[in-house]
């Protein structure tokens, strides 16, 4: 049997638009497969201008929000832009889809239920395969477009609903984390199970598993380069439930999670110079086990290694966010140390 092709994906992290094409054409120079955009206004700008930027200087890459959400724009309007980035790129768009609970937060808005997820996914689908579709009672359709081929529609999540979910309707998944071979196998489960559900052969649903990488001389390293973000990524991830994502955590890491969130400022979530709310993992004690459970960081031998394991777990798609300071640099240290070893 021929090994399996591994494949890997990042983000746009340049915040100056007028730098963003370097980047693309480092991703370009360094193989990529996937560029993820962040559909995020308050902190980024046009995802769609960025995407036709990135489609003009990549000639391979798939392109596509990472994520984007049903409260943000009108499913006709996200129809039409991510069609015109298909036809742009010659057909390399995919389109992924979130409930979007931080953006939501972030403009005073609450996330989408799995329900808007589910109608707005499949609104936009249609439309983008040439189909009139219904949306709250109305008929609506891309009446320009022809285009290299229909636009893949992903569903991201890591709870088992939003999988589940992904396995019944979507054309791919974006399993939202993927550090250790439990995590992975948690999103495979879940992602077969909704399949089963519709009937559908789970090996013909594209997965794609966030896996979040840094290079550092050592884990300790690594782990106190990510704190910042350990924090940030604690808060959310158990905002609304503890135990149901794939993870076990004890009555007594749940109770250190709660104090740590009754004293978390989502105020600062954004504010790099300041470490309140690093202090506040030291002061719980959480720093390691969330490391342990969603971060794979240290010298290149050891996360080639680790993602070594997530690959016989039967993960091939990987997605992995600059999450530091000096993007360049990183990419760059990342395809030549880490991705080199899976060409």
């Amino acid at each position: 049997m021929p090994e399996p092709k591994i494949r890997f994906g990042m983000n746009n992290p340049i915040r100056r638009i007028a730098e963003t094409p370097e980047w693309f054409k480092l991703a370009e120079e360094t193989g990529l497969d996937l560029i993820g955009l962040g559909d995020t206004p308050i902190q980024m700008h046009d995802i769609y201008v960025q995407m036709a930027l990135a489609a003009q200087h990549t000639t391979r890459a798939m392109l596509g929000p990472w994520v984007t959400l049903p409260i943000v724009r009108h499913p006709l309007v996200a129809a039409g832009s991510i069609a015109t980035i298909q036809e742009l790129s010659g057909g390399r768009a995919f389109f992924a889809i979130g409930p979007g609970d931080v953006t939501a937060y972030e403009i005073g808005e609450t996330g989408a239920t799995m329900r808007e997820v589910e109608e707005y996914a499949l609104a936009v689908k249609g439309m983008c395969a040439g189909e009139t579709v219904t949306w709250h009672g109305k008929t609506l359709k891309l009446s320009w477009p022809k285009l290299p081929a229909p636009v893949p529609v992903w569903l991201a999540g890591d709870g088992p609903k939003n999988l589940e979910m992904a396995g019944r309707i979507a054309d791919g998944v974006i399993a939202g984390n993927a550090a250790t071979v439990e995590l992975v196998q948690w999103a495979q489960q879940h992602v077969r199970a909704g399949a089963a559900q519709a009937g559908r052969d789970p090996s013909n649903i594209e997965m794609w598993y966030m896996s979040r990488v840094v290079l550092a001389p050592s884990v300790k390293e690594g782990i106190e380069l990510c704190s910042f973000y350990l924090a940030s990524y604690a808060n959310v991830r158990f905002r609304h439930a503890m135990r149901n994502k794939g993870v076990s955590v004890s009555d007594d890491i749940a109770e250190r999670i709660r104090g740590f969130r009754s004293e978390y400022r989502g105020d600062l979530s954004h504010r790099y110079e300041i470490d309140h709310n690093v202090r506040l993992l030291k002061k719980y004690g959480l720093i390691d086990w969330l490391a342990a459970q969603f971060l794979i960081a240290g010298p290149p031998d050891y996360c080639v290694d680790r993602l070594k394991q997530l690959i016989n777990a039967g993960a091939t798609n990987f997605y992995v966010p600059l999450l530091l300071p000096d993007p360049m640099r990183r990419t760059r240290d990342l395809a030549q140390q880490v991705y080199k070893a899976f060409r």
